[in-house]
């Protein structure tokens, strides 16, 4: 299969911030780590082995993670909540709103994004086609709430045709972007909240999540479960009452799992020094080959959603190419560290040859 370079992709020595064994196209899974992360999660760790971990010196480290998720979705890092899953966080947004409250949600979506309302049976829940999901806002709802790319096939929502309905019948927006951030840009999409987890496309351990907000937004929650790290002054709060909350986005944080926070802050610099748009066009520009070359028209998606044989996907196995099923179909995802020989391995695979 003849190459044809593409000035959409970014520079091949990319890949050596990392070490995969396979050709990996599992990103909506999981990102790969890159071994600046693993060096500091060993480092850690071995600290922890010999006894000389300093469990304050993670503060510096949460602090740098808070203001670069901040620049990824365009809010400053006063907004930022640090804890371990996203479903926590979206619950704190349901559990905000009052009996009888109205809230928008899109067909098939992601649990995480849909039961934290739907547990609740005195809200007023409506599911739509995540394509009419602009269409379908009505001016009594309170909510909408939605996964900027959806985890199943990658159909990326029009955040801002979205944001702009919600905000016009004077409702809020709450955006997962779990499988956005790290290459979407995110800085304009104008929602109310953005939650997302760290290990998928922001390449971090499994163990971080955030929420971000506007300030208005942000003061209609209320911590449901404060621990001593949403104090204001952890260190000098951590014992006796009253409570004593910080006043900015961290009275919702969760007690950070120490390694995981030490290696998403590796990864989250690699993101932000290559840079989210120029991952997008490389991360698409992939994407786009695959699915030219498997007669599928052209995409905005670092997702391809394929219906493939068993024995397709035992051929992929043999081969060393990862994906994942979602939804009875093939789920691949190409990201920054994903090359053309990848692509070409794949497509070796899924056209027979």
């Amino acid at each position: 299969m003849t190459i044809v370079p593409t000035p959409a992709l970014l520079p091949a020595t990319v890949r050596d911030a990392f070490a995969p064994t396979v050709t990996y196209l599992n990103a909506a899974s999981y990102g790969l780590l890159p071994k600046a992360a693993l060096a500091a999660v060993e480092v850690a760790e071995r600290g922890r082995v010999s006894g000389e971990f300093e469990i304050p010196d993670i503060d510096r480290t949460v602090l740098d993670c808070r203001a670069a998720f901040g620049r990824i979705a365009g809010m400053a890092a006063h907004q930022v909540a640090i804890g371990s899953q996203v479903s926590p966080f979206v619950g704190l947004v349901a559990e905000s709103l009052p009996p009888g409250a109205r809230v928008l949600l899109a067909d098939h979506e992601f649990t995480s994004v849909s039961w934290p309302f739907l547990a609740r049976k005195d809200l007023v829940v409506r599911i739509v086609p995540i394509a009419e999901l602009a269409a379908s806002v009505r001016p009594d709802d309170d909510v909408v709430a939605v996964a900027l790319v959806q985890s199943a096939d990658g159909y990326v929502v029009d955040a801002q045709a979205v944001v702009a309905a919600a905000h016009a019948n004077g409702a809020r927006v709450l955006l997962d972007v779990s499988q956005a951030a790290g290459w979407i840009p995110l800085h304009d999409t104008g929602a109310d909240w953005i939650v997302s987890v760290g290990f998928k496309w922001l390449l971090g351990p499994k163990g971080t999540a955030f929420l971000a907000g506007t300030d208005a937004a942000l003061d209609t929650l209320r911590p449901l479960a404060p621990g001593w790290y949403a104090g204001d002054k952890p260190w000098e709060t951590v014992y006796d009452a009253p409570v004593r909350l910080a006043a900015d986005a961290r009275r919702f944080d969760v007690s950070p799992v120490w390694p995981a926070w030490l290696g998403q802050l590796p990864a989250l610099e690699l993101l932000l020094s290559v840079g989210i748009e120029n991952i997008h066009r490389h991360n698409v520009a992939l994407a786009d080959r695959l699915r030219t070359e498997l007669g599928l028209p052209e995409g905005n998606s670092a997702i391809v959603s394929l219906e493939v044989t068993a024995d397709t996907l035992e051929r992929l196995r043999a081969a060393r190419v990862v994906g994942a099923v979602r939804a009875g179909r093939l789920r691949l995802g190409c990201h920054l560290y994903n090359t053309e020989a990848d692509i070409d391995r794949a497509l070796n695979v899924l056209t027979g040859h």
